[in-house]
């Protein structure tokens, strides 16, 4: 029996914490609007995450592009063949020898950990779980997650992110450098491992006066971009991510743009396939819809065969009236022919057979006509009348002397 609710009954610490107590396994499918999230659970521990809005597996693909392991050609080779082949893509990262497996499976944890943490702070939408796990999974490079070490960032990350919020304009508003920030020289040659690590001095301020961080995350706006967008190829938590880009801000190496700009390109989306992490939003019919809808309507009415049912659209002419006649038993016809006799016993009920539209065979009624003999009833000699009889008479009763009401003159008499 599924488990189902809204997180407004329910919040998503209380959801958590249940499904670790209890040890259960399943899928818990989070949707809020046309969004929704997928965490799926194996004895109480998290093993796997997915959304609708981005593909956890496109995600890892775009961040390593962005970080140099992959060109965007190299990730739309692997992409291709990943729909070719059904295989998962962290497998065919690992056969490319672009990736280690340590690589893969830091990048697959931090990316399912910035989906997850974005649900906690929903602050409406619905739950439902179920005992079903997908076959699919990747449990290689996807080791259990404790759902302790999730909750316990989530509230980490609640509590800062309101003030981190208010640093920030728009998530949708875009971005660039200032002239002062695409003046600044960086000082990011470091070893690529430490990027993925995220070690190595990522709080250390090189020539550049900036962090590690910092200049990474300011190589993200070579191109206008908003914070949404950045969230999708950063390597690092979506808070800190944040963070850092309202220090850029507040240092003047970053600024707001007003004006409209293209989303920056991505070299292995094709041009009639969505970008990673755009989701399509329904625009109503197409200009063909309601033409095709009048072509149906009409078609059938100009094809229309009025008189001939032996057009070769048997489609067309099934709309004909149909000339059936059915043949009844015997038994049945002989008694639709008494009918028709008793009720026009002159012609036999031939003309109301013929407006019912059921006309005898052979336009005659097998019943005779019995008018045109005699009644057996019937007889020409009147009955006798019988004669009534008298009834005996019957005998008076004799009168019987009445008895006196005195006992004494009767016993003396």
């Amino acid at each position: 029996m599924a488990l189902e609710g809204s997180l407004r009954d329910f919040d998503l610490f209380s959801l958590f914490n249940m499904i670790k107590i209890q040890g259960k396994s399943g899928t818990l499918v989070l949707s809020r609007g046309q969004e929704f999230v997928k965490v799926f659970f194996d004895l109480g521990e998290i093993v796997g995450c997915d959304s609708n809005q981005v593909r956890l597996e496109d995600r890892v693909g775009t961040m390593l592009v962005r970080l140099g392991r992959l060109s965007g050609e190299e990730l739309m080779q692997i992409v291709q063949l990943q729909r070719q082949t059904l295989k998962l893509m962290g497998t065919l990262l690992l056969e490319s020898g672009k990736v280690t497996p340590q690589d893969l499976q830091d990048a697959l944890f931090n990316q399912a950990m910035a989906i997850i943490y974005r649900t906690f702070r929903w602050k409406e939408g619905d739950y439902r779980f179920d005992s079903m796990l997908p076959l699919d999974l990747d449990r290689e490079h996807f080791p259990p997650i404790p759902v302790d070490t999730v909750l316990m960032e989530a509230a980490r990350i609640q509590d800062e992110w309101p003030e981190v919020q208010k640093r920030l304009p728009d998530l949708v508003t875009p971005l660039a450098k200032t002239v002062k920030g695409s003046g600044i020289k960086l000082d990011i040659d470091r070893e690529l491992s430490t990027i993925l690590e995220g070690q190595g001095g990522g709080n250390s301020q090189g020539s550049s006066g900036l962090t590690h961080e910092q200049e990474t995350v300011l190589t993200y706006f070579e191109q206008s971009q908003s914070v949404q967008d950045v969230l999708l190829v950063s390597r690092y938590e979506e808070l800190d991510t944040c963070k850092t880009i309202a220090d850029l801000l507040e240092q003047g190496l970053l600024e707001p743009i007003r004006t409209d700009v293209n989303r920056p390109s991505r070299p292995w989306t094709t041009d009639n396939e969505p970008e990673l992490g755009q989701t399509d939003e329904p625009e109503g019919p197409s200009k063909v819809f309601w033409p095709w809808v009048a072509v149906l309507i009409l078609f059938p009415l100009l094809a229309y065969v009025p008189k001939s049912r032996s057009s070769l659209n048997q489609g067309l002419a099934s709309l004909q009236p149909a000339d059936l006649r059915d043949t009844p038993d015997v038994v049945t016809r002989i008694r639709q022919a008494w009918a028709l006799r008793m009720a026009s016993p002159v012609d036999g009920g031939l003309a109301l057979a013929k407006s019912l539209g059921r006309p005898l065979q052979d336009s005659t009624n097998p019943v005779i006509d019995l008018t045109k003999y005699p009644d057996p009833l019937f007889s020409p000699y009147p009955k006798a009348i019988p004669v009534e009889t008298e009834a005996p008479a019957t005998a008076e009763p004799k009168a019987v002397p009445a008895k006196s009401a005195n006992p004494l003159t009767a016993k003396g008499k």
